[in-house]
């Protein structure tokens, strides 16, 4: 049995308005009204907010042109005057006619690829690249396992074969383009980076050719930006959820213990300095070395604590080597006996305790509410003071159940504890990650983005040690990648976050 090469992995969006695997996205078309931040689409008849976090897309042939290509993220939808409410301004304002798709949830697998690298500042997926010098090749598709940099295409007459390099590597293995190709790989000389291209034999040069390009990532076409309503202090912070849709590709061969991480921030491992602790509230205390790390805005894993099972905070900045952290002010509490819903939103307080706190995430374990038998796990955010067991949790004047156990403070899984000096702090991936293979197609499907998608366990898996484990995955067959956005009250914007999945396979 061969190994399926890198190309043979494919990731896809998905939407929650798709009814089978492999449809396409619907195509929308504005219509009179729109805005800088508004788009107004008749034929959209959702209800309120359906499209809320959506993540959006202008078609590569779209009338405006500078809108082709063109990613936004939808802050709300009113049904009423068929509205989309973007979070930040378009380049152009949408004219009748101005054609875009929309993705959000999970459900189904889309036909449309995640977008690879740009080059020269456009995505080839929408307006494909040709070079001046290598005639005859159309760009399609640029792996973003090549990075950011320059790309060379070469062309070697006598030879026909194209070959492709990143700055000064050496070129890789050679496509043969003797005669005409759709879709051909051409590989980097580690066999993981790659482009696709089609080519015209007729119309390639008469003599050796050499185009270059710049390539950058593109951002928000999967992840949009941390907006400020969604950090803001009035709501606690938020965690939101986004699928990637994993296809095989490969007809013949298995790719055998697949598995997938993110990647993290650079910068290397240190020590809580000598004198110096942390506690569970806002603070800041001192590292030996931080020198490398990013500024602000970034998370920080202690391997040391817990049994070396880690605990977790988010630094708001750094200054030299002095880390400040937010406060812990997020927790998990288990429930029984609920009688009556508790939803996302609801302020909950305990009758015994008088904690109180907001509900973020309410999972469902067994029974239901209408019952009185609901059990389940809570995560809940703004907390003050500590939920007891056998407190009764109350909406308002309702009890709606009672707690199972005391509740337990800490962030992305983690349980929270003091920190001491000594203890090793390394710098944490921005995102968890949780896998979930299709049950006959279909994912996962949360009605929003900000409800996370049952069955699917996350963690923070920031390299290829603590890598996610996705079983064998047969030709042609699925697998799926939820991401795990865990948004802080107060949280930043930071330049060169990288949320980007790896896979690897053997």
């Amino acid at each position: 049995m061969a190994t399926p090469t890198a190309d043979k992995l494919r990731v896809h969006y998905p939407s929650k308005n798709l009814t089978s695997d492999g449809a396409t996205l619907p195509l929308w078309t504005t219509t009179a009204g729109s805005e800088l931040t508004k788009i107004v689409a008749t034929s959209l008849s959702q209800a309120d907010d359906y499209w809320a976090g959506a993540v959006g897309f202008f078609e590569g042939n779209t009338t405006t042109v500078a809108l082709q290509g063109q990613f936004f993220h939808v802050k709300s939808f009113n049904n009423a005057n068929r509205t989309l409410v973007l979070t930040q301004d378009l380049p152009a304002v949408p004219q009748a006619g101005d054609t875009f798709r929309l993705v959000l949830g999970g459900n189904y697998r889309s036909s449309t690829e995640v977008v690879g690298m740009r080059v020269g500042g456009v995505l080839p997926e929408f307006k494909p690249v040709a070079g001046v010098q290598v005639t005859g090749v159309t760009i399609k598709k640029v792996s973003a396992f090549l990075g950011a940099g320059t790309l060379t295409v070469n062309y070697r007459r006598a030879q026909q074969l194209l070959f492709i390099r990143m700055g000064t590597q050496a070129y890789g293995v050679g496509l043969d383009v003797s005669t005409n190709i759709t879709n051909g790989i051409v590989f980097a000389a580690d066999g993981q980076g790659f482009i696709q291209v089609d080519v015209n034999a007729a119309q390639l040069a008469t003599a050796d050719r050499t185009d270059t390009w710049t390539l950058t990532f593109p951002e928000r076409t999967l992840t949009p930006d941390y907006e400020g309503y969604e950090t803001s202090s009035n709501n606690g912070g938020k965690t939101r959820y986004r699928l990637e849709c994993v296809r095989n590709t490969d007809t013949v061969d298995a790719m055998v213990d697949l598995a997938v991480y993110t990647g993290r921030p650079t910068g290397a491992a240190t020590t809580i300095a000598s004198g110096q602790s942390l506690a569970l509230l806002a603070a800041g205390f001192d590292v030996a070395d931080a020198s490398t790390w990013p500024t602000r805005s970034f998370w920080i894993k202690n391997r040391t604590v817990n049994s070396n099972a880690g605990d977790c905070r988010y630094v708001i900045y750094r200054s030299g080597n002095t880390l400040y952290c937010l406060q812990v002010d997020w927790a998990t509490l288990s429930f029984n006996t609920g009688t009556s819903q508790i939803r996302q939103g609801d302020t909950l307080t305990g009758t015994s305790s008088g904690a109180t706190a907001v509900v973020d995430q309410v999972m469902l374990t067994e029974g239901s509410w209408g019952s009185g038998n609901a059990t389940g796990t809570l995560l809940l955010k703004k907390v003050t003071g500590t939920f007891i067991a056998s407190d009764y949790l109350r909406v308002g004047s309702t009890n709606m159940a009672r707690a199972a156990a005391n509740s337990i403070l800490g962030l992305r899984g983690y349980t929270a504890v003091n920190w001491s000096a000594g203890n090793v702090i390394e710098l944490m991936s921005d995102v968890d990650i949780g896998v979930n293979k299709p049950l006959l197609n279909q994912y996962e499907n949360p009605a929003s983005e900000t409800i996370a998608p049952a069955n699917v366990i996350f963690k923070d898996a920031s390299n290829a040690a603590t890598a996610l484990a996705m079983d064998n995955l047969a030709p042609t067959r699925l697998h799926g990648v939820w991401r795990r956005e865990w948004i802080m009250d107060g949280h930043q914007s930071r330049a060169g976050v990288d949320a980007d999945t790896r896979y690897s396979w053997s």
